[in-house]
C-alpha cells in the first residue's frame, strides 16, 4: 500500500493504491483505482483535484490507475459554450411539471426507497448487482465528510421525489456525482433532463465546467456523456505538482436527433 499524507488547514488526505479487479465497464479488461480519503476539502483544493481527474463519493476520492488500458477518459462540459442538440432541447422543454430544488444533501426514507427501486430495476434490466442499501450505507457512500460544496438536486412531481442528482458545486465548477430516478418514468429521459438542469444552473451562476466523470468510447451506458457539447477530455492523469491538459476533440461526430 502506497500512502501519502497531507495535513493543511484541517484537510487530511491519504492516498491508497487499489488492487486489480474485473472492469465493470469493459468485461475483458481488468481495472485498478487509486484512492484518496479526505475528511474535508476547500473549494480551491477540490477544483485542483477535479482538474486532474479525481472523482468524489463521500469521503473517498478516486481515479483510474490501470496498467494496460487507457479507455477511461475524464470528461467535462464547457458550461458557458454549451449548445444543446435538437433532442436535448426537446427533452428540456417537454418536462414542464417538475420542480427542481437545490439544497444540501440529506438522507431520508424517501431517498432510500427511490434509490433501492431504481437499482432493483437496473438489476432486472441490465443485471446490475443488487442489495438494498440502508440509510447508514447511503450516508457513508455519498454524504460522509465535511464538504461545504456538496449539493443535491431534487426533482419533484406533485410533491413526490421522482429523481435525485448528487452534485458538487464550487465557485467555478460543478461535478455531477450520481443520479437515480423513478424507474417507471424512464420514457421521460430524466437523466438527460437532469444534466440540462445542472448545465443551466451553472450557466446562471457563471461557472466554467461541469465534470461528468469518466467516458469510455466502447461502453454504451456512457455514450450519452459526449452528446453534451462542447466538451473536453483530460489528456492524462498527472500528479498534483503537474499541470493538467484538457483538449476538445479534433473531430466531433454528429449526434442523432
Amino acid at each position: 500500500m502506497n500512502s501519502d499524507f497531507t495535513l493543511n488547514d484541517q484537510i487530511w488526505e491519504m492516498e491508497i493504491e487499489g488492487q486489480d479487479s474485473q472492469c465493470s465497464y469493459l468485461p475483458a479488461q481488468t481495472s485498478r483505482m487509486t484512492y484518496r480519503l479526505a475528511y474535508k476539502l476547500t473549494e480551491a483544493r477540490y477544483e485542483q483535484l477535479l482538474s486532474r481527474g479525481w472523482r468524489r463519493f463521500g469521503r473517498t476520492l478516486f481515479r483510474p490507475a490501470c496498467s494496460g488500458c487507457r479507455a477511461c477518459q475524464s470528461i467535462r462540459i464547457r458550461i458557458q459554450d454549451f449548445q444543446p442538440s435538437k433532442s436535448q432541447r426537446r427533452c428540456f422543454k417537454s418536462v414542464t411539471d417538475i420542480e427542481v430544488i437545490v439544497q444540501k444533501p440529506k438522507v431520508s426514507d424517501e431517498h432510500i426507497d427511490l434509490y433501492n427501486r431504481y437499482h432493483l430495476d437496473m438489476h432486472h434490466r441490465k443485471q446490475w448487482p443488487f442489495r438494498e442499501i440502508t440509510r447508514e450505507e447511503y450516508f457513508e457512500s455519498f454524504l460522509d465528510g465535511h464538504f461545504s460544496f456538496a449539493r443535491e438536486f431534487q426533482y419533484r412531481r406533485q410533491g413526490k421525489l421522482v429523481a435525485l442528482g448528487l452534485v458538487d458545486v464550487t465557485r467555478h465548477v460543478m461535478s455531477s456525482i450520481y443520479f437515480f430516478h423513478e424507474p417507471t418514468l424512464r420514457d421521460d429521459a430524466l437523466g438527460t433532463y437532469s444534466v440540462m438542469c445542472e448545465i443551466e444552473n451553472g450557466r446562471q451562476n457563471a461557472r466554467d465546467y461541469l465534470y461528468m466523470g469518466y467516458y469510455i468510447q466502447n461502453c454504451g451506458s456512457m455514450n450519452y456523456k459526449n452528446r453534451f457539447r462542447p466538451h473536453e477530455f483530460l489528456e492524462s492523469y498527472v500528479a498534483d505538482t503537474e499541470t493538467p491538459c484538457w483538449n476538445q476533440p479534433i473531430a466531433e461526430q454528429g449526434v442523432a436527433d
